[in-house]
């Protein structure tokens, strides 16, 4: 082997090595151990602890059955250790490590995120609602009421679940409850006052109608749905200036039309009707209403 060669190898070696020597910089002869607890001070099992010397790396740990956890081989340093479980929050320590002098045991608790907790439960709790399990998701909702009495915004989770079974009197109950506990949701109001209109108690839903705030309504179908009610009680007059406010405030959703042109055939204005015949089938060609609509259109020629 020549000269060159030789130079060369020597080279790679020394960079493998100081490559290898960098990667490995916060390993030494020191030591962490600890304890994580909760609130109560019950041992949390499979907390992940992550230790790391800034600019060298470091090493991950969990904790075992009584909440221990230790990491031997360190250097000595300032180490940053992160303490992660899940539905807990996270907290980051600073502890000082010199080998060969122990380190007193770290004692740490974890409080609980409450926000992820309830958005936990919430989540399962809307999995049971699409699938129709409404007694299963009300028990999930029921639960976390009972554990977290400022979580009232359940409330009308509660009340769609009590709705889909017809059982129309605790609706009720559990959107008044949700409207008291935040009168600013202006959605509560709609949804209330049409579950009112719906079962003929207009001057209730009227007298709730009278706060909402229109400007803070998001969704046409807030006011859709109060005009259907009403006109599956046969008044047309009452439903309409609803239909009118979903097409002055959201003028490119079509259900509106097709329903206002309902209220305008059934008081004979036949030029009206086929406008909004017209329009809706412009906006919502594919509407399970289109095929009707257009009879309705060739009819009215």
């Amino acid at each position: 082997m020549n000269v060159l060669k030789r130079i060369f190898l020597a080279m790679v070696v020394l960079m493998l090595s100081a490559s290898l020597a960098s990667a490995q910089s916060w390993r030494g002869m020191g030591r962490a151990a600890g304890k994580v607890t909760d609130e109560a001070g019950k041992p949390l099992e499979g907390v992940t602890v992550k230790l790391n010397l800034p600019g060298a790396g470091g090493m991950e740990v969990k904790t075992n059955k009584k909440g221990e956890w230790s990491a031997g081989g360190i250097s000595r340093g300032e180490w940053q250790v992160d303490f992660e479980f899940p539905t807990y929050e996270p907290r980051r320590i600073s502890v000082s490590i010199a080998e060969l002098t122990r380190v007193p045991p770290v004692e740490i608790t974890l409080k609980q995120d409450l926000n992820e907790v309830i958005r936990i439960e919430m989540v399962k709790a809307g999995e049971l609602l699409n699938q129709k399990k409404y007694p299963e998701a009300r028990a999930v909702y029921q639960a976390l009421l009972a554990k977290y009495p400022n979580a009232y915004r359940v409330e009308p989770y509660i009340a769609r679940s009590y709705y889909a079974e017809k059982n129309f009197d605790e609706a009720v109950k559990h959107l008044k409850i949700a409207v008291d506990k935040d009168p600013g949701d202006q959605e509560n109001k709609m949804r209330l006052a049409n579950i009112l209109m719906e079962q003929g108690r207009l001057d209730e839903g009227r007298q709730v109608m009278a706060t909402v705030d229109d400007s803070m309504i998001k969704d046409p179908a807030i006011y859709v749905n109060i005009g259907i009610s009403l006109l599956n009680q046969n008044k047309g007059p009452d439903a309409l200036p609803y239909f009118e406010k979903a097409i002055t405030r959201f003028p490119a959703d079509g259900s509106a039309y097709y329903y206002r042109a309902l209220v305008r055939l059934q008081q004979g204005d036949t030029a009206g009707t086929k406008a909004d015949l017209a329009k809706f089938l412009e906006l919502s060609p594919n509407a399970p209403e289109a095929a009707a609509a257009k009879k309705a259109l060739e009819q009215l020629k």
